[in-house]
């Protein structure tokens, strides 16, 4: 996916949050919407990037690439 997958990872981890069912318990979303973000499967929603920020401090601007000019 085209966010910061590997700094989302190390987010979790750091926070101790190394099963699906703890970040999905600390952003309070669906254990397997939490699966497909660990995957890569999925990119977060704003609803989720938002729940992100809060739990464990990481903005959309560091987890989204920015647009390129050119």
């Amino acid at each position: 996916m085209d966010y910061a997958h590997a700094r989302l990872l190390a987010a979790w981890t750091a926070a101790g949050d190394t099963t699906d069912a703890a970040v999905a318990r600390r952003l309070g979303i669906n254990p397997a919407t939490a699966w497909r973000l660990r995957k890569g499967v999925s990119r977060p929603s704003s609803a989720t990037l938002a729940r992100i920020e809060r739990a464990y401090g990481i903005t959309a601007a560091e987890l989204l690439p920015t647009a390129e000019t050119g």
